[in-house]
């Protein structure tokens, strides 16, 4: 069985509007605690959380 991904992706004010930061994990807690972190991030915007 191939092992599942969860994938976050968002923006941040520093970094500009066409940088979109990437990180993966392999873990579903982790993942979306991650994920609810960099959306409560005042400077991060465009937050999405994917299946791959």
């Amino acid at each position: 069985m191939a092992e599942k991904k969860y994938r976050v992706t968002w923006k941040h004010v520093d970094t500009g509007k066409d940088h979109v930061h990437v990180k993966e994990f392999t873990d579903i807690d982790q993942g979306y605690d991650f994920y609810q972190s960099v959306q409560r991030d005042a400077y991060c915007y465009k937050v999405t959380w994917d299946h791959i």
